[in-house]
This record gives structure tokens, sequence and C-alpha cells, in this order.
């Protein structure tokens, strides 16, 4: 089985407006909304890869039944946490015109030790061997830095495997646990590892470090370059692919769920960073967070092109 973890939930609220001006009235050209946050992300994606999975996280207030009904009628499994506070709301502006995509985030809500609790034993519940855990996203903060690091610790002893898409401290703290895959874009990886530059040289010798230290795979996406994988014994590199932006909200997730499709797949190295990229570049192709299908995903794959380091 796969599990998601979405530790903050969000109703992505997507707005369209051509020549967005700060300080100005602006006209919505169209609005659209969307269950998300990046491990319901995921599992969207994986729903449309034809693997099911079951999400877990915390939800509450208006949004909650919002995020039930819409998970169970695209055939996804659920088991959250129910909460006092409400889930949040993230606003996304898309400007067309100009070609800007700005996200505007709530923090999220407060989640107290009786919550959290309820949470770590539930999810100690559904973790067994075999199945492969991804832990995604930021948290609200009132949720301990260290929680990937507790859940990742969990999943080892369960006899899970774990990818871990994260920032900031819940990154740093849930890499001591040594998860299995990680997937860090390079704003991410530059600042864990306080990177003076962001070559390729650079981006590699630091993921190397951290394969020695020992992460198992490391996934840096590099955007509209591209993206570098980096394996115990190879590197490879393959440039980013040439699609119609409608919107960068979910590439990443895209990413991590054909991490997941590959490991289940049994696919090698190469095709795992074809089908990756590929995964990314039909996402950004859509509007909103729609998730990308198979059949988009394998249009572009023959296009990428990896080359080993």
């Amino acid at each position: 089985m796969v599990i998601t973890v979405t530790l903050n939930p969000a109703v992505d609220k997507t707005l369209t407006i051509d020549n967005f001006t700060l300080g100005s009235v602006n006209r919505v050209s169209s609005i659209r909304h969307d269950i998300g946050g990046k491990g319901i992300n995921v599992s969207k994606v994986l729903k449309n890869f034809g693997i099911d999975s079951i999400c877990t996280g915390f939800l509450g207030g208006v949004w909650e039944k919002y995020f039930q009904d819409e998970l169970k009628a695209r055939g996804i499994s659920s088991k959250f946490i129910k909460i006092k506070e409400s889930t949040r709301t993230n606003v996304k502006v898309v400007d067309n015109v100009n070609k800007v995509y700005t996200d505007i985030n709530e923090a999220g809500p407060f989640i107290d030790s009786i919550e959290l609790d309820e949470f770590i034993k539930t999810f100690e519940s559904i973790c067994s061997k075999g199945d492969i855990v991804v832990l995604s996203g930021g948290s609200s903060p009132s949720i301990p830095t260290d929680i990937y690091a507790r859940l990742i610790k969990i999943a080892k002893l369960k006899g899970a495997a774990t990818i871990l898409d994260a920032e900031g401290k819940l990154l740093e703290a849930g890499l001591k646990e040594k998860p299995d895959i990680i997937k860090p874009n390079i704003h991410e990886l530059s600042k864990l590892m306080n990177l003076q530059d962001e070559s390729e040289d650079t981006i590699i010798n630091v993921s190397k470090k951290l394969i020695e230290d020992g992460i198992e795979k490391i996934l840096v996406s590099l955007g509209e370059k591209g993206a570098i994988y980096v394996t115990k014994d190879k590197v490879y590199k393959c440039e980013g692919l040439k699609v119609p932006v409608k919107s960068t909200v979910g590439a990443g997730d895209s990413m991590v769920a054909a991490l997941v499709y590959c490991v289940i797949n049994g696919l090698n190295d190469v095709d795992t960073l074809k089908f990756a990229n590929a995964s990314g570049a039909a996402a950004v192709s859509l509007e909103g967070t729609e998730a990308c299908t198979i059949s988009q995903v394998e249009q572009l794959i023959n296009k990428v092109d990896v080359k080993l380091y």
C-alpha cells in the first residue's frame, strides 16, 4: 500500500488574472478550487497512474467535508484526523499574459497535542511492511519540526520504504532518520546544504555526500532546467521539456508520484528519471493543481534525453 502524509492540507483557490497589478483593482477571468496539500496531490496523480493510496493528516472546519467528498469521488481512500480549527485556503494567482505565477499560502491551523498524538497512533496503525510512505510538504507552526523524523522512524521499524519531499527544518530533521529517497528542488537543497553556488557540479557533490550519509537516492528538480538523479553508483541528468505553462503548482508532487510508480513497477534509473521529468512537465501544462494522467506523461517520455553524468 502507498500512504501519503499531508500535515497541512489546503483548498487551492486559483485565480486567473491577466496583467495582474499590485496596488490596483484586478479582474478575475476564471476561478477554480482544488483540494491540495502535497501528499494529497501525490495521491491524485497516483490514482491517475492506476495506483491506489491512502491519505492521512489533519482536516477540520468548513472544508473538511469538501475534502472528504472530493477524495471519495476520486476513489481515494483517506484516514484523516479531525481537528478543531479549520483547514487553510491557499490562493494562486495566474497571469498568463506576463507568465507570472503567484502563491499566497496561509500558515495553517493550530494542531494540539491530543490531535497530534492521535495522528501518530493512526499512522502507526496503517503502516506495515512493504508499504511506501510519502511524506510531503510543510506543516502548521504548531507541529514539532521533528515530525517527519518520527514518522520515518516508525515506518522503517514497520518495514516500509519512505520518500521525503520537504524543506527547511522539516527536511533537515527528517534526514536524520535516513529516508530511502528524497526529492528536493534546487532551492531547498541549496538552503539545506548552505550552497554558495548552484552549479551542476556542486549539486552533484552535495547529493553524493547525502548518499554517503545513508540516503538511497536523490532526485533534484531544477524547474525548467530539468532534473538530476543521484544514486549510490551513478548520476543522471536531463534537460527540462518545453511545454506551455499554465500552473507551476503540483509539478514536484507529480515527480514524487512518478518515483512511487517507478518503484512499484521496477523501472531502472534511466527510465525513472524520464518518467519523473515527463510527469513534472505534464503537470505544469495543466490548470490549478489538476493531476496529470499516465497518457499525458507517456506522450512526453520519449522527448526526455537522459545523460550519464
